[in-house]
């Protein structure tokens, strides 16, 4: 179960949490600030038409942010890379910190003022300019209870790294998992983040994910939502220097009673700027899934272009999923598409495959993978790539 937090007041645990952290009077601030808004912010509806809603039976008094028992693990063979803890960055990276934290991912609502104020585990990635990263960073996160956990990624000028961020359950306990990743880059830079998260289908998971794109950078997402039995997942781009680009590749896939209100979203800040969103997700038993997309081209990004489509495959009658894509347009020279659909297994399909030798469920497992495969062939990391389709494949 999850343990109370009642019998200590929530402020004087956010200020028991800073003094034991040997935070700065600033980041105490930060804190409280934060949890002014989450006091005062209405915990948000999750419903769509009349048949979908989702269950969030979620109560914020319960959660005890000083459960943490998350083991983080970290593969770096990049010597001028910096990987620190949040003490280590404290101590020798507080001004970045400070300039960074809680930027771009603000305390705006339920959830992001909750983890900004509770925050229990931190970690820094700072890539010095002119670093070309041959081998992937990878975090590997397993979850025994409750956790709080902030990354920051600061890439500065003409850098090129891959990040893979795994995060699993290291058993069947219940637990609130809150992330955020706030991502900066400098000019002409290259960041490729690949995150797969696998957790239990007791957890609930609370994900963000935002960059800022500095000029001529490129961001490249891959977020798998695989576990979880409750996932609140947002991927955003902020493309704000002239020629940022992005793309925002999404996989997830549902059974039992899992549920997912998934959220991607390109910012145009900046002239000739490019965004491309792509979702792909399926849904078995009475799996459910409430997605928005969204490409905002703002007054002065001139000469932009983005493009976003989102699939949903339903492998069961009682699965159930919307589609919410929106484009917001302020300026005219922009070239824009948008796309979604919704739809169930070709049976014609399915009957030439099982002619052809494979039993039914064979047939649907093959039928599912090539679902995915478009997706699948953009993972940079083989054992990834590799997992996921395993994953995939014993599915049904």
């Amino acid at each position: 179960m999850l343990k109370t937090i009642e019998s200590k007041s929530q402020e004087q645990q956010i200020r028991d949490l800073s003094s034991h952290n040997n935070e700065p009077e600033w980041m105490l601030q930060k804190r409280l600030a934060s949890f002014d808004v989450f006091k005062s912010s209405q915990m948000p509806d999750f419903v769509y038409g009349s048949n979908i809603k989702m269950d969030i039976g979620l109560d914020f008094g319960k959660i005890d942010a000083d459960s943490n028992k998350t083991n983080i693990k970290i593969s770096n063979s990049n010597k001028n890379i910096i990987i620190e803890n949040f003490s280590d960055a404290l101590k020798n990276h507080e001004a970045i910190l400070k300039e960074k934290l809680m930027s771009i991912v603000p305390a705006a609502d339920k959830f992001t003022a909750f983890h900004n104020a509770f925050l229990n585990n931190l970690t820094l990635v700072y890539i010095p300019e002119n670093t070309d990263a041959k081998e992937p960073i990878e975090l590997t996160s397993s979850i025994n209870s409750n956790s709080v956990e902030h990354l920051i990624i600061f890439a500065e000028d003409n850098v090129k790294i891959t990040f893979v961020d795994t995060s699993k359950s290291m058993n069947e306990n219940k637990a609130y998992r809150s992330r955020i990743a706030e991502i900066f880059t400098g000019k002409n830079s290259i960041v490729n983040y690949e995150d797969a998260q696998l957790l239990n289908e007791n957890s609930f998971n609370f994900s963000v994910k935002r960059a800022s794109a500095g000029a001529d950078s490129a961001i490249s997402w891959m977020d798998c939502c695989i576990g979880s039995k409750t996932t609140l997942s947002e991927v955003t781009t902020l493309l704000n220097g002239c020629g940022a680009s992005v793309k925002n590749h999404g996989i997830f896939f549902g059974s039992n009673q899992q549920q997912f209100c998934l959220s991607a979203r390109s910012i145009h800040n900046a002239p000739k700027t490019f965004s491309d969103i792509l979702t792909k997700g399926a849904l078995a038993g009475s799996g459910k899934c409430i997605y928005g997309g969204l490409i905002k081209i703002k007054e002065n990004a001139f000469g932009s272009e983005g493009h976003q489509k989102e699939d949903v495959l339903l492998l069961s009658r009682n699965a159930a999923a919307a589609s919410i894509p929106n484009l917001e347009i302020n300026n005219n020279e922009v070239k824009c598409t948008h796309g979604a659909s919704i739809g169930r297994i070709d049976r014609e399909k399915l009957f030439y495959m099982m002619s052809r030798g494979l039993n039914e469920k064979q047939a649907e497992q093959e039928y599912v993978k090539g679902f995915f495969e478009e997706l699948m062939k953009k993972m940079q990391v083989k054992n990834l790539r590799d997992n996921m389709y395993k994953m995939i494949g014993g599915i049904g």
